[in-house]
């Protein structure tokens, strides 16, 4: 019996996603529940799971096709003629089954002369790996071909590409093989070897699924909220010496302790006092909606944009099960393994734009669903007044708090800054108050 598998709504209210990789291709027979494809929704790159068990007989469209929610994906078991309005199959008249099923059009175009033993390649043509594999091996001059993928699915893993360069032996290094079809910039040369200027192709590029996303999400936020932001920086030198007691500690144990879990700690904290900070304004209904709990947000920067997960119940746990927290998250966004409940949720954000900061103040976009989101910048060396009033070398950090204006007012917004800096600058206050 021929069945139509459509695209499934992956992600809560999803219309649309892109099919980033085919993990099966035409001729394949599959099990129920066996992953077909990875689509990018929104932010997330997730597996999709075939309802169906069969042969695949068809594939509608190509890798890097958008599709929309209820349209064809895969035909099982039928001619190959599936129709593309997303209605079943021809059965009357239907041709014997060829020995080996046509390829799609991509598989035509783009299938390789020679396949190295160990790399998998997608119905299109692509090897698997993620955007961040991708961009190390440019970076290293790695051919991804040469790489054996140990990944589900046959994907190349970054401890694939490290082991790989790590065991490569030191002989003179082939010809470059043909590039791969990306938009990204060239890989930067050496450090000791003069810089290649980039090279820029005018022209359109049409925006990616994430990118549609951020731009829309942005826009909406910034013309809907009135958004204010207060400026201010406290001296850290204290939190300092208690990161530096327990880094090893928790490294031992497989995580890193940044500031981050202590700024969590420190926003939960002062939404337990200040619950505005934990709420967000809800004009359809004229009501101000309090959360229950504060779900400290986080951005990750990724090859694929930024990410926002969020530390369930953040003022509940210990800063070590928040450092623990936070480093998992930050590891699986990179590499676009992140659950959409884990970016569904936030109730306060923290942007950090570390040690790419200049001034280290900016003005962060508040996210949707939230009235406030906290900007960090990398702590530096200044000239400070000492309690002794005495001028000495302090650590300071600066703080930019963006909040809803609707919901906060500057003098509120002004005691949220002096409860976090309180907490920053003394961890003591703030080991007792959360």
């Amino acid at each position: 019996m021929t069945e139509i598998f459509k695209m499934p709504d992956i992600g809560e209210g999803m219309a649309e996603g892109e099919i980033a990789n085919w993990l099966v291709k035409v001729g394949d027979t599959i099990k129920e529940e066996d992953a077909v494809a990875e689509v990018q929704n929104d932010k997330l790159l997730q597996e999709i799971l075939s309802p169906y068990g069969g042969k695949i007989t068809k594939l509608f469209v190509d890798a890097g096709t958008v599709v929309k929610v209820g349209e064809p994906l895969i035909e099982f078991d039928g001619d190959g003629s599936g129709s593309a309005a997303g209605g079943e199959a021809p059965k009357e008249e239907a041709a014997p089954e060829p020995e080996e099923a046509a390829p799609t059009k991509a598989e035509e175009a783009n299938a390789p002369d020679e396949v190295k033993v160990g790399t998998e390649i997608t119905s299109n043509g692509q090897i698997l790996a993620m955007p961040s594999v991708r961009e190390y091996a440019r970076q290293h001059d790695i051919d991804l071909m040469q790489v054996p993928a140990t990944g589900r699915h046959g994907h190349i893993t970054m401890a694939d590409v490290e082991n790989f360069e790590g065991n490569a032996a030191p002989t003179p290094a082939p010809a470059a093989p043909t590039p791969e079809p990306t938009a990204a910039p060239a890989a930067p040369s050496a450090p000791d070897a003069p810089a290649k200027p980039a090279e820029v192709k005018a022209g359109r590029v049409p925006l990616s699924p994430v990118r549609k996303v951020i731009a829309k999400t942005l826009s909406n936020q910034a013309q809907t909220i009135p958004h204010v932001t207060v400026m201010d920086e406290v001296e850290v030198s204290e939190l300092m010496k208690l990161r530096d007691q327990f880094k090893e500690q928790t490294k031992q144990k497989g995580y890193k302790l940044t500031y981050m879990p202590f700024i969590a700690k420190a926003l939960a904290g002062a939404a337990r006092k200040y619950p505005e900070l934990s709420a967000m304004v809800d004009m359809d209904k004229q009501e101000i909606v309090y959360y229950e709990e504060t779900n400290v947000g986080f951005a990750v920067n990724t090859d694929n944009g930024l990410f926002v997960p969020n530390v369930k119940n953040t003022g509940s746990k210990s800063i070590m099960q928040v450092a623990q927290e936070i480093d998992d998250l930050a590891i699986r966004g990179r590499e676009g393994q992140l659950t959409p409940a884990e970016l569904q949720g936030g109730t306060v954000t923290i942007s950090n734009i570390g040690s790419e900061s200049g001034s280290g103040f900016f003005t962060p976009i508040i996210n949707p669903g939230e009235s406030a989101i906290l900007g960090i910048g990398r702590i530096r060396k200044t000239p400070i007044v000492n309690a002794d009033g005495e001028l000495a070398v302090g650590n300071t950090l600066k703080l930019s708090l963006s909040f809803d204006h609707r919901l906060i007012d500057g003098v509120l917004a002004q005691k949220i800054m002096n409860e976090l800096k309180a907490m920053l600058s003394n961890p003591a206050y703030m080991l007792m108050e959360v």
